[in-house]
């Protein structure tokens, strides 16, 4: 099966054409970056990653995904700190999947673990109130 990657520093987008199913979600989506009419036709430099991976995910037929870092040459480290009284703390980029299902790119996010935080699940202090 034939796949072509289209890559920024931080995200590649894989296209896998033969499971492409035509629905054009992606560029009525996201016309700036895909662009059936344009060669490449993907062009990452036109959005940001974050919009890029929201938009990708939408995408019914898998033709489209995200290369996942764990899958990257050269893997970027990411670290977890739990805090002593406070949030989870992870460093490093991280693709962080809400309750939709949508997915938000993260270089630093705090976790709440007491669940008092009006950002759930992220943290904002409120442990210390």
């Amino acid at each position: 099966m034939v796949k072509k990657e289209y890559s920024r520093e931080d995200v590649t987008v894989v296209w896998q054409p033969e499971l492409c199913i035509h629905s054009t979600i992606c560029a009525k989506g996201l016309p700036q970056v895909f662009d059936p009419n344009r060669r490449p036709w993907v062009d990452m430099s036109q959005a940001e990653s974050e919009a890029i991976v929201n938009q990708v995910n939408q995408c019914p037929s898998g033709a489209l995904s995200i290369k996942k870092f764990t899958e990257a040459s050269s893997k970027p480290q990411v670290n977890v700190r739990l805090m002593s009284g406070g949030p989870a703390v992870v460093k490093g980029p991280v693709e962080v999947i809400d309750e939709s299902g949508e997915a938000h790119l993260k270089e630093n996010v705090a976790f709440c673990r007491c669940t008092k935080s009006q950002k759930f699940p992220y943290c904002d202090g409120s442990h210390n109130h």
